[in-house]
This record gives structure tokens, C-alpha cells and sequence, in this order.
């Protein structure tokens, strides 16, 4: 193997799977290496997790106020949302938007909703499992997005909505799920409700986060209608396909590895550092992007001040440094959950949203070890064409049917989805 011979910046290579062996032979070869994408453009690919450590380490050096994908996207393009999303800023306005959301995902405001998650995943099993078949996409879909509508306080009836933009967003680049036009047109009909919601929740504001953000004050003021339509949009996306990927990554992982999926049903106390494995194996966010401002020597290469960043969390999460037998599915694993799916514990950007996901995660993977013993794949899986995300499109499996907890049955979001976005 040598360097070139896989096209990190082809969302194409990642439809058949993320190429593990080729980001072992970087972490081994070339720890901090230039992709070049066909048009003359590229960015550094660092691979190891001392490398990713160091740069989320650094704010001032590898800025956030940039494209945060590997791919390349017009600095233009971004103008109108740097400063405004939280992702995309820098201390000290990234501490600032930080403080305004973090009430909304402490210990004790998750432990509210616990219960709440725990029906949820209780319901997405009872849809499917009387049938003994289903995509298991549909499934996994529910949970996360009915989850991040009630911290947003969105109505039962604009819920569909809410999943067909988050899917265009994130599926831009896959033309099965979005073209980029769709995304474009899914964001803008995405801020426009957001910024119609925040209007009405500030002359009426709920209990849920939403509310809380639009009613908080920073520097004496309220953010502007578009800054809220900024932050509906990042929790509405991030909070939702992530943990819906990883659903599935989990519930695949238990398919591949029997042994592990009776140990966990015969003590559930191992459920929590499974789930910790689950997320450094098959982390749901493949990779975040930096920009560098000024020259840096990082894994004996100089980075130069403009160039893009890429930190492939995929690869750090399977760092031979940090991990023992990385490639293998451990649920007794000691260090397991010292992953970069949050990405760096020093890293000022690390997953607001983390616990919360946890608890989902774990709701979630419980029912399926109690209750689909031997569920098992039904048929090919198709995923995401995707540098970013590791997501899945399909996913069919069968089981030996069971019987519903409940008699009435949920409809999913997914076999709604609206397909427009894809030839928009």
C-alpha cells in the first residue's frame, strides 16, 4: 500500500465502506498527509490521536470559522452562518453560544427525559416487532428525531418535516438522498421555520431548549432570529442523524459478533461500556475540519496558514498508540471509552449533545439484545455516500417475531421521507 492509493476526499470510496486499512497504513506511514481532490485543491489528512488531540488543543492555531466537512465548500458559502453556528466559531463567541445551550443538556436536565427516551425506544421495537422484518433504518430513525423535536418544542404535526431536512442536509453529496441543490433548499426552508418558531416563542415560550435560547441574553441582547435559526439548525441535524447512525452501526456490530450480544443479554451491566465500544469502532462522525492561521509543523509536516484541516476521528478511534487489537469488537474493552466519536476530551468543540446521545444509545441497544435475540441481516446494507458521516440508507433484517408492549402502533418518520430533495 502506498500514499495515494485511496481517495479520501471521494465520497464514493466510503459507500463500500470506511477504509480502515488505509488510514492504519497513514497512522503508521504518513500520520499528517496533503489529499489532493481532482480540482488542484486538498487539505491535510491527520490521522493519529495525538495529531487530532493536538490540533482540537489548539483553537487559536486550527480555526473553527471554516468548512468543517472534507469537502470543499466556498469560504463565501459559509460567510452568513461563521460566528452564528456554534460549530463554526472560535473563543471567545464559541463560549459565549456554549453557555447559552448547556442547561439544556446537563445531568439533571437529561435525567428528566430519560424515562420519556426509554418509551420511545420501547415503541420503535413494538412498530416492527410482530412482522419479524423491517429496514432497520426506519427503525432506528425514530427515537433520535422525536427526541431532538421536544427539546426544540416542534408539533407533532411539522415532525416529518423536520426528519426530510435533516436527511437533505446531511445526504448532500448521495444523490439517492439529496442533491446539493435539495440541501440548499432544505436548509433555507429549515431556517425559515426556525426563525417563524423562534417569533413565537418569545411571545409564548415553552419549557423546552428552544425556548430557552430564545429568550436568553448575551452581552445584555438576544440573539437575532437568524442566529436562533443557526442553533435550531445545528441541534436539529447533528442531534439527530448521529445518533440514529450509530443505532444502527451498534445494532450491526451485535449482528456481527453473536457471543458479545449473549454476553450483554445475560448482564445488562456491561450495556454501558458496549455502547462506549460501539461509538469508538463505528464513530457516526467520520471526520471534522479545521483551518489553520498561521504555519504549524504537526507530524513532521508544515501545515501553512489558509490550508484546510481534516481530523479523521474514524482513524484516531483505532489508534494502535491508544487501543489494543483495534479493529476488534470488545465490550470489556478498559479504555473503550477514551473514543473520539465527541470528539478530543480537550477539544473545546466535544459533543454538547454527549450524554444525551449516551442515554439513547443505551435505551435503545437494550431493546434490541432483550427483545431481538437473533435479529440478523436480511439483505445487503446501503450506506451513506459520505466523507463525514457514517451513515446507512438500508438496512434489512429479520427476527423471530415477538409481541408489541403496546397495542397501538407508531408510524415511521422515514417511510415518509420526502424523495424531492434528491433531484431538486
Amino acid at each position: 500500500m502506498k500514499l495515494g492509493d485511496i481517495d479520501l476526499s471521494d465520497v464514493h470510496v466510503f459507500e463500500q465502506g470506511v477504509p480502515y486499512d488505509y488510514f492504519a497504513f497513514l497512522r503508521s506511514e504518513h500520520p499528517v498527509s496533503w489529499t489532493a481532490r481532482p480540482n488542484g485543491t486538498g487539505f491535510w489528512s491527520v490521522t493519529r490521536y495525538k495529531d487530532i488531540t493536538e490540533v482540537e488543543a489548539n483553537p487559536e492555531v486550527f480555526s473553527s470559522r471554516t468548512n468543517v466537512t472534507p469537502a470543499e465548500v466556498p469560504e463565501e458559502t459559509l460567510a452568513a452562518t461563521v460566528d452564528r453556528m456554534i460549530i463554526l466559531s472560535d473563543p471567545p463567541r464559541h463560549g459565549a453560544l456554549r453557555k447559552l445551550i448547556m442547561s439544556g443538556f446537563t445531568p439533571k436536565a437529561i435525567s428528566r427525559i430519560e424515562e420519556h427516551i426509554r418509551q420511545l425506544a420501547v415503541d420503535s421495537i413494538d412498530a416492527v416487532i410482530e412482522d419479524g422484518v423491517c429496514d432497520f433504518h426506519d427503525v432506528g430513525a425514530h427515537m433520535p428525531i422525536e427526541v431532538v423535536a421536544d427539546l426544540l418544542g416542534v408539533p407533532a404535526e411539522d415532525r416529518q418535516n423536520l426528519f426530510n431536512w435533516a436527511n437533505a442536509m446531511f445526504g448532500a453529496g448521495d444523490t439517492r438522498v439529496s442533491s446539493n441543490a435539495g440541501m440548499e433548499r432544505a436548509r433555507r426552508e429549515m431556517f425559515g421555520y426556525a426563525m417563524k418558531l423562534a417569533h413565537q416563542r418569545r411571545g409564548q415560550p415553552g419549557d423546552d431548549v428552544f425556548s430557552q435560547i430564545a429568550m436568553a441574553e448575551m452581552e445584555g441582547e438576544q440573539l437575532s432570529e437568524f442566529d436562533l435559526g443557526c442553533f435550531f439548525l445545528i441541534l436539529a441535524t447533528a442531534g439527530n442523524e448521529t445518533t440514529r447512525t450509530q443505532i444502527l452501526h451498534g445494532t450491526k456490530l451485535l449482528i456481527e459478533n453473536p457471543e458479545a450480544m449473549q454476553m450483554l443479554r445475560s448482564d445488562l451491566s456491561l450495556l454501558p461500556n458496549a455502547v462506549e465500544e460501539m461509538l469508538r469502532l463505528t464513530s457516526p462522525a467520520l471526520a471534522f475540519a479545521r483551518k489553520a492561521t498561521q504555519d504549524y509543523q504537526l507530524g513532521g509536516q508544515t501545515i501553512k496558514a489558509g490550508d484546510q484541516v481534516v481530523m479523521w476521528y474514524c482513524s484516531g478511534s483505532r489508534d494502535e498508540e491508544i487501543f489494543s487489537n483495534p479493529d476488534e469488537f470488545d465490550i470489556h474493552r478498559k479504555n473503550a471509552r477514551d473514543h473520539m466519536a465527541f470528539g478530543s476530551k480537550t477539544g473545546i468543540h466535544r459533543c454538547l449533545g454527549a450524554m444525551l446521545a449516551r442515554s439513547e444509545l443505551m435505551a435503545f441497544i437494550k431493546e434490541v439484545v432483550t427483545r431481538l435475540p437473533d435479529i440478523r441481516l436480511d439483505g445487503d446494507i446501503e450506506r451513506l455516500r459520505s466523507n463525514f458521516t457514517n451513515g446507512i440508507n438500508h438496512m434489512p433484517v429479520r427476527f423471530t417475531p415477538g409481541k408489541a408492549n403496546r397495542a397501538q402502533k407508531i408510524s415511521f418518520y422515514a417511510a415518509n421521507a420526502d424523495k424531492s430533495y434528491s433531484h431538486a
